[in-house]
């Protein structure tokens, strides 16, 4: 760990607005106008601001740098047919016709499947060690309360996101429920982000300028 007096958290900071931009989804035509690869080289370059602070953001950088590879696959989109719901995340009419779509790659299921797949686990992962990071320097900084928060808002995320792979897959058995459940954790997963972002915030502001006092 960096033995600096105070602690400079302008690297979290700017993964704070790298993640905000990951979640802004525009698309014109299944055109992304705000690719998340950059929101993603944002969070790479404010991880490595303060990865020597903690040996979790080092391992949250590097699993940035696949959620960037993924995302790229994903700048283009086929729009979703009428009564079809995509990885991308737009509703389905019945559970029968769920159409999952590979980005640039098309509409190949077995790709598609393995990229939400994969997203789903490599974005579990990046939540889990950058919740660890901002633990442990909100620990050393003596904001207790917060620290805990790290905690709740990541076994949020995890729920979120586990529950809504599971609704995803459940419609290739054509599951009554698979339409509604997704809709759930799809909203539950989004409120989860919002609330891991107002915490990166919060963590920022707590940690930022401060001293080492245990």
């Amino acid at each position: 760990m960096e033995e600096n007096k105070t602690f400079d958290m302008s690297g979290l900071k700017l993964a704070f607005w790298g993640m905000l931009f990951v979640a802004v989804n525009i698309r014109i035509m299944g055109f992304d106008l705000a690719p998340d690869v950059i929101g993603y080289i944002l969070v790479i370059v404010g991880l490595s601001r303060i990865e020597a602070y903690d040996d979790h953001f080092s391992a949250a950088k590097k699993m940035a740098f696949v959620l960037a590879a993924l995302s790229l696959a994903n700048i283009v989109q086929a729009p979703a047919q009428p009564g079809s719901i995509s990885s991308a995340g737009a509703w389905p009419s019945s559970p029968d016709s769920v159409a999952f779509n590979a980005g640039i790659f098309g509409g190949i299921l077995w790709l598609a499947t393995l990229m939400m797949v994969v997203g789903i686990a490599a974005n579990l992962y990046f939540f889990y060690q950058t919740s660890l990071g901002m633990k442990n320097l909100l620990l050393l900084v003596g904001d207790e309360a917060l620290a805990k928060t790290c905690d709740d808002r990541w076994k949020l995320i995890m729920a979120s996101e586990i529950g809504l792979l599971a609704a995803l897959l459940s419609a290739f058995l054509a599951a009554p429920l698979a339409i509604f459940l997704t809709m759930i954790f799809g909203i539950l997963a989004m409120v989860a982000l919002i609330l891991f972002l107002v915490l990166m915030h919060r963590a920022h502001k707590s940690i930022d300028g401060k001293e080492r006092i245990v």
